[in-house]
């Protein structure tokens, strides 16, 4: 299992290497949770930095602990210039990032320490690479939507007479958590936020919102 686990997260990095390539820039560097786990299986606080060809670089800020090749410790993101000359590796001349979501400030901070790059635009196509599920990923959301469908038929049972909505909604929530949620629910958009659920009733049900 964890042979098959590995050899799909080579997959996927030589999937981004074809984008990179293909947009002729040099290397990526990947930042946000959803895309280092995607690409790795772990999530971390710094940057996976993936080169047109070769093998990918971690630079781990936190957590503490991850071993491996590949991986090396930073505190700052102008160490990882010293850091791919003692690898060997050439500063990118063109670089893609995930433009969407990256602030301008990590960006620009980024451009300067690895020499001023022209910069890219990642952030589509990985949501795109993402997009196309594996066999293993359809039977991870089948066993995922089940254990919903399990929360779903206590519903019955949850609800009590003389309920408010949002009691009802608290005792939902509870039993989502004792299934195994982590409560973490992950949305892409300006001015989008996202929680659990909400329990619509009454005139409230058709208040208008800001929000998607």
């Amino acid at each position: 299992m964890i042979e098959e686990r590995e050899i799909e997260f080579e997959s996927r990095i030589k999937r981004v290497q074809q984008i990179i390539n293909d947009k002729q820039a040099d290397a990526c560097i990947v930042v946000t949770g959803v895309n280092h786990y995607y690409l790795t299986g772990r999530i971390v606080d710094g940057y996976l930095y993936i080169p047109g060809e070769g093998k990918p670089l971690l630079f781990v800020k936190r957590p503490l602990g991850i071993e491996g090749d590949g991986v090396a410790y930073i505190r700052k993101p102008e160490q990882i210039p010293d850091l791919l000359r003692q690898d060997n590796r050439p500063l990118p001349k063109r670089l893609l990032l995930e433009s969407e979501v990256v602030s301008f400030a990590a960006a620009l901070r980024l451009q300067a320490a690895l020499g001023m790059p022209e910069i890219g635009n990642v952030s589509s196509d990985l949501r795109h690479i993402r997009s196309v599920k594996s066999a293993e990923e359809l039977d991870e959301m089948r066993a995922c939507a089940r254990i919903h469908a399990s929360v779903y038929r206590q519903i019955p049972s949850i609800y009590q007479k003389g309920m408010t909505d949002i009691d009802f909604q608290i005792e939902l929530e509870h039993a989502m958590r004792r299934a195994g949620s982590i409560g973490i629910f992950r949305s892409y958009g300006e001015n989008m936020d996202i929680f659990m659920g909400s329990i619509l009733a009454g005139d409230n049900a058709a208040a208008g919102s800001p929000y998607d």
